[in-house]
C-alpha cells in the first residue's frame, strides 16, 4: 500500500469516529434516533467503500477524484433516504451532523490531501511501501524525518477540516517542511553509505539547527503581529503552546533527538 493511500484510509476512519462521537453526544429520541442509526450505517458504508478504492498506476489525482465522487454520491443517497423517511413518518428531519460535519470534513480533508500530494517532492510521492514510511530507526533517515513532519501536517489538516481551525501560518510552515525534506534527501544522497560518517553527521546537525531557527522566526512573526489573526486562531495558538502535542517546534526537537540516536548507532543512510 502506498503512503498516501494509507493516510487516506487512516484519516477517513478518524473523521468517521469523530462524527460518531459528536453524534452520540447529542440527544436523539424516538424517530430521530432511528434515523441516526440509518445515517450512521451510510457513514460506515462510505468509509468501507473509500478503503476499497485502489490507486491505479500511482495516479493519485484520479484516486482522490474517485473518492470525492463517492462522497458526493453518498450524500445524495443520504438526502434521499432522509426525504423518504420524512415522507413515511410525517417528520421534518434533516441530514444534521452528517452533512455539516461528516460529509464536509471528508471533502475538506481529501482536497487537502490531494494538495499535499501535488506539493510533495518526488522522493516522498515515489514511496510505494508504507512500511518504509514510519517513525522507526530501521528505515532510511529521510523516511523517518519525513514521516514525523507529515504527521504534523496531517494532524493540522485534520483539525482544519473537522474543527474549522484557522490556517494562520500553517502554510508557511508546510513550505518550510518541504524545503528541508528536499535538503535532507539531497544530503543523504551525497553520503549513501553510512550514517557514522563524521562529515555527514555535522552537516545534518547543522541543517536541523537551521530548520529549528527558521521555524522559530516564523513563529515569532506570528506572535509579534497578533492583530492579523482572529480570536479562534489566538486560542488555538495558546492551547498549542500549553499542550505542545503537535507543534512543529516540538517535532523538530524530536528529529534532533532521533538523529542523535541514529548517529550513535551508525545506521545506514539509504
Amino acid at each position: 500500500m502506498g503512503i498516501f493511500k494509507d493516510m487516506t484510509d487512516r484519516y477517513c476512519q478518524k473523521i468517521l469516529e469523530t462524527y460518531q462521537t459528536q453524534a452520540d453526544e447529542k440527544t436523539y429520541k424516538g424517530k430521530e434516533a432511528e434515523l441516526l442509526v440509518q445515517r450512521n450505517d451510510f457513514a460506515k458504508c462510505l468509509i468501507t467503500k473509500i478503503k476499497e478504492i485502489d490507486v491505479n498506476d500511482n495516479d493519485y489525482l484520479d484516486y482522490f477524484e474517485r473518492i470525492l465522487k463517492e462522497i458526493n454520491l453518498n450524500l445524495k443517497e443520504v438526502k434521499a433516504a432522509v426525504k423518504e423517511y420524512n415522507k413515511e413518518c410525517k417528520t421534518e428531519f434533516t441530514t444534521d451532523l452528517y452533512e455539516s460535519l461528516f460529509n464536509s470534513s471528508l471533502i475538506n480533508f481529501i482536497n487537502a490531501l490531494r494538495n499535499l500530494f501535488e506539493s510533495s517532492p518526488s522522493l516522498i510521492t515515489d514511496i510505494k511501501d508504507k512500511s518504509l514510511f514510519s517513525n522507526e530507526r530501521n528505515v532510511p533517515w529521510i523516511c523517518q524525518f519525513s514521516f514525523i513532519l507529515y504527521e504534523y501536517i496531517l494532524e493540522r489538516e485534520f483539525d482544519i477540516a473537522v474543527n474549522k481551525a484557522d490556517r494562520d501560518i500553517f502554510d508557511a510552515k508546510k513550505q518550510l517542511i518541504f524545503k528541508y525534506i528536499q535538503s535532507v534527501g539531497d544530503l543523504c544522497s551525497r553520503f549513501n553509505k553510512k550514517e557514522d560518517d563524521v562529515s555527514y553527521q555535522e552537516l545534518m546537525k547543522a541543517l536541523l539547527k537551521n530548520m529549528r531557527s527558521e521555524e522559530q522566526k516564523i513563529q515569532r512573526r506570528q506572535e509579534e503581529n497578533p492583530t492579523s489573526y482572529n480570536v479562534m486562531s489566538y486560542f488555538y495558538k495558546a492551547s498549542e503552546k500549553i499542550v505542545g502535542k503537535n507543534q512543529l517546534g516540538q517535532k523538530i526537537e524530536l528529529l534532533v533527538n532521533e538523529f542523535d540516536g541514529r548517529a550513535l548507532q551508525g545506521l545506514v543512510c539509504k
